[in-house]
């Protein structure tokens, strides 16, 4: 049986990650700046943390979306956002789980840091209400608790789906936050990191473009672009969820009920 489950995920984790890579092939939304693109695989990093638990979720998506970054035409800065889905994952992972060992205690951590580290920022402290999605999904973490994982593990659909509900908005809240981290933190490093991306690139990833945001573009300063981008986030984000709620329900349902998975088990 020990067996049969191992095949089972790992299975899984093969065809998550090949999934990652195809969805990565997609458009995209650009992000301001020219810094790349902010791509759908982000829907899809939350509902592989329910269904594979937060470490082989994560490291799944991270492998899918590494895969997917060495696939020309690939930038330096698309190799620094690679936590971020991982990070969405852990999030809803453990949400979906009462372990003893990892349960939503880590994911309200995890939102915790990654919201009050935006207020050491500068626009941080220019834009002091930008985090109001980020923190409302901290919030409704710290006001549900274990009751997210009972009702991902409840046979009732009304009650799953509002579990994915929760699960989604919280890993897509967490990758977010984490994105707009590295994004600032790599316009004020921007010299350094060119550098290390020179290096990189001499290793043999000769098509690997920088991707880089300069400080050059953004002359109204950081604060400003994040006010003008809140209310596209504020869009962006809330239907990444709907979406990913409606596949992640479907797929979390159909994968229970064939008995491929069983939410929470070992």
């Amino acid at each position: 049986m020990k067996f049969k489950i191992e095949t089972k995920k790992l299975a899984l984790v093969s065809v998550f990650a090949a999934l990652l890579v195809i969805i990565s092939r997609l458009p995209g939304i650009p992000i301001m700046g020219g810094a790349g693109k902010i791509e759908f695989t982000v829907i899809l990093a939350p509902i592989v943390g329910v269904v594979l638990g937060p470490w082989l979720g994560g490291l799944t998506v991270l492998l899918g979306d590494f895969i997917a970054w060495l696939i020309p035409s690939t930038t330096f800065f698309g190799l620094l956002l690679l936590p971020c889905g991982a990070i969405a994952a852990i999030v809803s992972g453990t949400l979906a789980r009462k372990d003893k060992a990892y349960n939503w205690k880590i994911a309200v951590a995890i939102l915790g840091v990654l919201n009050t580290l935006w207020y050491l920022t500068p626009p941080g402290r220019e834009v002091f209400f930008y985090p109001f999605l980020h923190w409302a999904a901290f919030i409704l973490v710290l006001f549900f608790r274990k009751r997210i994982a009972d009702f991902i593990q409840s046979d009732i659909k009304q009650k799953l789906t509002l579990g994915i509900i929760l699960c989604c908005f919280a890993g897509i809240m967490a990758n977010h936050m984490a994105g707009n981290l590295i994004f600032i933190a790599s316009v004020g490093w921007f010299i350094p990191l060119k550098t290390i991306k020179d290096a990189v690139k001499a290793l043999g990833f000769f098509w690997m473009k920088s991707g880089l945001p300069s400080p050059e573009d953004f002359p109204s300063g950081l604060g400003a672009l994040f006010i003008l981008m809140l209310p596209i986030s504020v869009v962006e984000r809330i239907s990444m969820t709907i979406i990913a709620t409606l596949l992640g329900s479907g797929i979390v349902f159909a994968l229970q009920r064939s008995g491929l998975i069983k939410i929470g088990e070992k």
